[in-house]
Protein backbone atom coordinates (compact mmCIF):
# COMPACT_ATOMS: atom_id res chain seq x y z
CA UNK A 1 0.00 0.00 0.00
CA UNK A 2 0.82 3.92 -0.72
CA UNK A 3 2.35 5.59 2.69
CA UNK A 4 2.93 8.97 3.38
CA UNK A 5 6.59 9.52 4.00
CA UNK A 6 6.68 13.09 4.62
CA UNK A 7 10.42 13.23 5.03
CA UNK A 8 10.73 12.46 0.97
CA UNK A 9 8.36 14.84 0.49
CA UNK A 10 10.54 17.72 1.90
CA UNK A 11 13.37 16.28 0.63
CA UNK A 12 11.86 16.14 -3.00
CA UNK A 13 10.48 19.74 -2.48
CA UNK A 14 14.00 20.83 -1.13
CA UNK A 15 15.71 20.09 -4.35
CA UNK A 16 13.50 22.74 -6.00
CA UNK A 17 13.76 25.27 -2.94
CA UNK A 18 17.07 25.02 -1.78
CA UNK A 19 19.22 26.27 -5.44
CA UNK A 20 17.19 29.53 -5.13
CA UNK A 21 17.89 29.59 -1.01
CA UNK A 22 21.80 30.01 -2.36
CA UNK A 23 21.69 32.22 -4.78
CA UNK A 24 19.30 34.32 -2.46
CA UNK A 25 21.45 34.80 -0.28
CA UNK A 26 20.05 32.85 2.97
CA UNK A 27 22.16 30.23 3.42
CA UNK A 28 24.56 33.13 3.39
CA UNK A 29 22.64 34.70 5.87
CA UNK A 30 22.00 32.32 8.08
CA UNK A 31 26.07 31.06 8.29
CA UNK A 32 26.58 34.93 9.24
CA UNK A 33 23.56 35.24 11.57
CA UNK A 34 24.85 32.28 13.93
CA UNK A 35 28.53 33.43 14.76
CA UNK A 36 27.90 37.50 14.84
CA UNK A 37 27.07 39.41 17.70
CA UNK A 38 23.81 41.81 18.50
CA UNK A 39 25.55 45.01 16.37
CA UNK A 40 26.05 42.53 13.58
CA UNK A 41 22.69 40.70 13.32
CA UNK A 42 21.19 44.14 13.46
CA UNK A 43 23.22 44.92 10.14
CA UNK A 44 22.18 41.73 8.96
CA UNK A 45 18.69 42.45 9.34
CA UNK A 46 18.83 45.84 7.95
CA UNK A 47 20.79 45.00 4.57
CA UNK A 48 19.15 41.71 3.86
CA UNK A 49 15.49 42.98 5.13
CA UNK A 50 14.72 43.49 0.83
CA UNK A 51 15.38 39.85 0.87
CA UNK A 52 13.09 39.08 3.48
CA UNK A 53 10.35 41.25 2.26
CA UNK A 54 10.34 39.33 -1.24
CA UNK A 55 10.39 36.26 0.28
CA UNK A 56 7.47 37.21 2.50
CA UNK A 57 5.37 38.43 -0.16
CA UNK A 58 6.08 35.15 -2.32
CA UNK A 59 5.19 33.51 0.54
CA UNK A 60 1.55 35.02 0.75
CA UNK A 61 1.08 34.79 -2.91
CA UNK A 62 1.42 31.31 -2.11
CA UNK A 63 -0.83 31.14 0.52
CA UNK A 64 -3.07 33.36 -1.37
CA UNK A 65 -3.65 31.37 -4.37
CA UNK A 66 -4.11 28.31 -2.35
CA UNK A 67 -6.71 29.61 -0.26
CA UNK A 68 -8.86 31.77 -2.51
CA UNK A 69 -7.82 31.15 -5.74
CA UNK A 70 -7.64 27.39 -6.03
CA UNK A 71 -10.95 26.43 -4.13
CA UNK A 72 -12.85 29.10 -6.21
CA UNK A 73 -12.03 27.07 -9.11
CA UNK A 74 -12.61 23.80 -8.13
CA UNK A 75 -16.33 25.57 -6.20
CA UNK A 76 -16.76 26.84 -10.04
CA UNK A 77 -16.33 23.20 -11.52
CA UNK A 78 -18.19 21.67 -9.44
CA UNK A 79 -21.21 24.43 -9.13
CA UNK A 80 -21.09 23.98 -13.47
CA UNK A 81 -21.26 19.91 -12.94
CA UNK A 82 -24.16 20.36 -10.25
CA UNK A 83 -25.86 22.79 -12.43
CA UNK A 84 -25.17 20.49 -15.78
CA UNK A 85 -27.28 17.69 -13.56
CA UNK A 86 -29.93 19.85 -12.57
CA UNK A 87 -30.66 20.70 -15.86
CA UNK A 88 -30.51 17.71 -17.20
CA UNK A 89 -32.68 16.00 -14.90
CA UNK A 90 -35.54 18.79 -15.32
CA UNK A 91 -35.26 18.38 -19.12
CA UNK A 92 -35.64 14.55 -18.53
CA UNK A 93 -38.59 14.90 -16.07
CA UNK A 94 -40.68 17.72 -18.11
CA UNK A 95 -39.60 16.10 -21.70
CA UNK A 96 -41.66 12.83 -20.31
CA UNK A 97 -44.67 15.13 -18.57
CA UNK A 98 -45.08 16.92 -22.01
CA UNK A 99 -44.89 13.82 -24.06
CA UNK A 100 -45.49 11.00 -22.00
CA UNK A 101 -42.66 8.98 -23.97
CA UNK A 102 -39.89 8.27 -21.25
CA UNK A 103 -36.10 9.46 -22.52
CA UNK A 104 -34.44 6.85 -19.88
CA UNK A 105 -31.85 4.89 -21.69
CA UNK A 106 -32.22 1.47 -19.75
CA UNK A 107 -33.96 -0.77 -21.55
CA UNK A 108 -37.62 -1.69 -20.43
CA UNK A 109 -39.35 -4.72 -20.67
CA UNK A 110 -43.19 -4.91 -21.16
CA UNK A 111 -46.02 -6.40 -18.68
CA UNK A 112 -46.40 -8.77 -21.84
CA UNK A 113 -42.69 -10.33 -21.52
CA UNK A 114 -42.84 -10.79 -17.81
CA UNK A 115 -42.92 -14.01 -16.36
CA UNK A 116 -44.98 -14.83 -13.75
CA UNK A 117 -43.96 -17.61 -11.60
CA UNK A 118 -45.31 -18.56 -8.46
CA UNK A 119 -42.87 -20.14 -6.00
CA UNK A 120 -44.52 -22.93 -3.51
CA UNK A 121 -42.80 -24.58 -0.45
CA UNK A 122 -43.43 -28.52 -0.75
CA UNK A 123 -43.81 -29.75 2.49
CA UNK A 124 -42.90 -33.46 3.49
CA UNK A 125 -44.19 -35.27 6.13
CA UNK A 126 -41.66 -37.06 8.62
CA UNK A 127 -43.20 -40.73 9.03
Amino acid sequence: MFSFNFTRIRDYIMRFVKPSLYMGGVDYFLNMWKTSDAKDRGILLLVFAPMFLCLAGLILSIVYFVLFVLPSYLFRVIGWGLLVTLFGMGGKYFYSYFTGKSSSNTTRQSSAEFIDVQFTENKRSNA
